[in-house]
């Protein structure tokens, strides 16, 4: 149990010293988990570029407004709520893709608003 403490202690302790850290962790619809920054969730996913974009637009466009769209950089940015919010995707061969989502309010960075793009994306493609 002291164990358990003094780990928990050390992680809490390099989440706020260092400001970035990574977690892999599985989720549904992804090949191999995600990452975590201070403003960005970033995963990686069995379906293409297309059908990630297409799925980020439909988004974006419900929680927010999109301002700009470069489907052939496979990026998207836009607002929600408040919050600068970018989506690149990059294709990284014929069945796989990855997603990033980064979230700014002025200079701040919003993780929450990021992790929950991410999760509406990634449960859109499932739909």
């Amino acid at each position: 149990m002291k164990s358990l403490i003094k780990f928990s202690y050390l992680i809490l302790l390099c989440v706020f010293s260092s400001g970035c850290v990574f977690l892999i962790v599985g989720t549904a619809g992804a090949v191999g988990g995600y990452a975590v920054t201070r403003d960005s969730f970033e995963g990686v996913s069995s379906k293409g570029q297309e059908e990630l974009l297409a799925s980020a637009h439909k988004v974006i466009s419900i929680m927010g407004t999109i301002t700009d769209e470069r489907p052939k950089d496979g990026e998207i940015v836009g607002t929600v709520n408040g919050a600068h919010v970018t989506v690149d995707v990059t294709q990284i061969n014929l069945t796989t893709s990855k997603l990033r989502v980064k979230a700014r309010q002025m200079l701040f960075p919003r993780a929450g608003i990021a992790q929950d793009i991410y999760t509406k994306i990634m449960n859109q493609l499932e739909q």
